[in-house]
Formats: C-alpha cells, sequence, structure tokens
C-alpha cells in the first residue's frame, strides 16, 4: 500500500491534527493572564477575580502574571510575543487596547494586529479626590481654587495618558481650570502620594479611593459616571456638579492574534458564565466596576471605533508618551 510520502504534506497534517486536538481539549494545563497593572490596582483585581472563577470552571490552575510599566506595553509585549494556543490571555484596558496606538510614534505592538479579542469583562468610572488638609470641600471650589493659581496644584494621575487622564483633561476644558498632572507608575502608587500629603488631588478609579474615603483619609469630590457610585455614595456626578463630561473606562480580555477561534468561543463562554454570576457582580460592585460582557466580535469592533473615537482627542490635547 503506499503511504503518502512528502514531508510537506506529512508536516501539514501533524500540524493540523495537533491544532485540531488543541482546539478540541483546551486546557490541557495551566492558563496564565497577564496584567499590565501592580498588585492592588484595579485590572489586578479584575483579574484575580476572573482567575479564580476560571480555576473552578476549568479544572485547571490560572494564575496571574504583573507586568506593570512602560504605559501598558510590558505587559502587551509579553502577550504578543507568547505561542497562540490559548494558554497566555491578557487584560487589556482602553490605554493598552487604544490610546497607546495615538500616544506612541513606535509601539511595541499593534492592538488592531496584535490581539484576538476575547470579550469585555467590565465597565466602571474615575473619581476626583483630596487630601483632608485641601480646603475644597465640593468640586466647585477645587475649581475656583485651581482658576486662582492656574498649574500650580498637582493632581496624581495612575498614568500619563490613562483613562483617567484624559477625562481629567476634557473635565478641565469644559470647567476651563488647569492642574498640573503628575503621572506616577500605577494607580496604586498615585493612591500613595496623596495619602502621604505629598500631592494634594488624585484623580482615580472609585475602587482605589473608595476605602480611603470610608477611613477619613481621603475626601472625594466627583465621580465621572452616568450614575453615583455604589462604593461612593453620597459622591456626586458630574451631571449633578452642572457638567456634560461623563467618563467610563472598560477592560477586556485578549489573546495573542491567531489563537484558535474555538478556544476563542471557549474562553468567551465561560467568561459570559462568570459575568452572569450575581455572585460576581456583587464582588465587582463593591470595587467600583460593573460586569460587561460581549462577544469577541463585538469587543472587536468597539476596540475599532474607540481607536476612531479617541484619536482626534488625543490630538487635540497633544499628548505623548514617546517616540
Amino acid at each position: 500500500m503506499h503511504v503518502i510520502g512528502s514531508p510537506r504534506v506529512v508536516a501539514f497534517l501533524l500540524v493540523l491534527v495537533a491544532t485540531l486536538a488543541l482546539a478540541g481539549e483546551w486546557p490541557l494545563r495551566e492558563v496564565r493572564i497577564i496584567v499590565g497593572g501592580a498588585p492592588g490596582s484595579a485590572p489586578d483585581l479584575v483579574a484575580r477575580l476572573i482567575a479564580d472563577r476560571l480555576r473552578a470552571n476549568l479544572g485547571q490552575p490560572v494564575w496571574v502574571e504583573n507586568r506593570p510599566g512602560a504605559s501598558g506595553q510590558l505587559a502587551m509585549s509579553a502577550l504578543v510575543n507568547s505561542p497562540a494556543d490559548g494558554y497566555t490571555l491578557a487584560l487589556a484596558t482602553m490605554s493598552q487596547a487604544v490610546f497607546n496606538s495615538h500616544m506612541f510614534t513606535k509601539l511595541s505592538y499593534d492592538p488592531l494586529r496584535d490581539l484576538e479579542p476575547i470579550g469585555t469583562l467590565v465597565t466602571g468610572a474615575m473619581a476626583i479626590a483630596v487630601h483632608p488638609s485641601f480646603p475644597a470641600e465640593t468640586f466647585a471650589e477645587l475649581i475656583a481654587h485651581a482658576k486662582a493659581r492656574p498649574k500650580e496644584l498637582f493632581v496624581a494621575l495612575g498614568g500619563n495618558g490613562s483613562p483617567p487622564h484624559l477625562v481629567l483633561l476634557m473635565l478641565q476644558k469644559e470647567a476651563k481650570f488647569e492642574l498640573a498632572g503628575v503621572p506616577h507608575r500605577s494607580g496604586p502608587d498615585a493612591v500613595n502620594a496623596v495619602l502621604a500629603g505629598r500631592i494634594p488631588i488624585l484623580m482615580a478609579e472609585p475602587t482605589s479611593i473608595a476605602p480611603h474615603v470610608a477611613s477619613g483619609r481621603l475626601r472625594a469630590l466627583l465621580v465621572t459616571g452616568e450614575a453615583r457610585e455604589p462604593t461612593l455614595p453620597n459622591v456626586p456626578t458630574a451631571a449633578e456638579a452642572g457638567l456634560q463630561t461623563r467618563g467610563e473606562a472598560w477592560i477586556g480580555l485578549v489573546a495573542p492574534v491567531r489563537t484558535p477561534s474555538r478556544v476563542i468561543a471557549r474562553i468567551n463562554r465561560e467568561i459570559a458564565q462568570i459575568l452572569a454570576s450575581p455572585e460576581v457582580n456583587d464582588q465587582f460592585n463593591r470595587v467600583g466596576f460593573r460586569a460587561l460582557a460581549s462577544s469577541p466580535e463585538t469587543f472587536g469592533r468597539q476596540i475599532r471605533d474607540e481607536h476612531a473615537h479617541w484619536g482626534p482627542a488625543i490630538r487635540e490635547h497633544g499628548l505623548k508618551l514617546g517616540t
């Protein structure tokens, strides 16, 4: 009997069989989720909650790897240089999936080319808070102080060009005041700078601010979502302060491009089930997020649409993070 003898044909068949086996049997071993935030940051909290649930559902270890720094480039570079086999995933923030393309002349990855969207996970607003020694009880009073001392009051930010930074710039443009932004390596670093009294004002996620508001170490003045935050129920929204600016930021899950579609679909189904859990929703609400499930196709369109939406705003403010 004649057996196909072409080495190329044999190699192709072996690769095909291996790929089909991978898609059908995933996962056979541990899965890692890379996070561009430091331990304790908002993305880290989301990743660990998702990882815990995935671990139970998949019956395999799922662990979180923190790679903060370089505006999320370290995490995304680690992802796109990993095998596209479903065993390395990453959280993608708006900065990593959208903003960085417009802020870096040379980016170590291309969000539209190198990432395989799996689905969105959460969305959440931002909040502005001050050190208790700062003489402002309301956002209007903060604006008055800033107008009296243009660009002299410092505000701590979790990163240059981050969603809180962009929303703050939009608030400043609308209300006609200017603060001097001080970017930090991570959200927790920015919070610590204000807690220590080195910087008087903070723009960050409610999850970073709420515990310190409860203890009296921070005073929250404003939240930027459509509704009041469950963790900061006494803090007015931008709309209640008479402003038009709104600001929320999403976090999603991605894989390296060309990860098998059956693996992407499996992960998406698992994520949708996790996000539908009332217990998970309660946990997200307690840290200032709302669960936001979507299909891979919807998430991909969202990334492309927001690339087009945010580009002009970033160029208008002249934001650049590197060459």
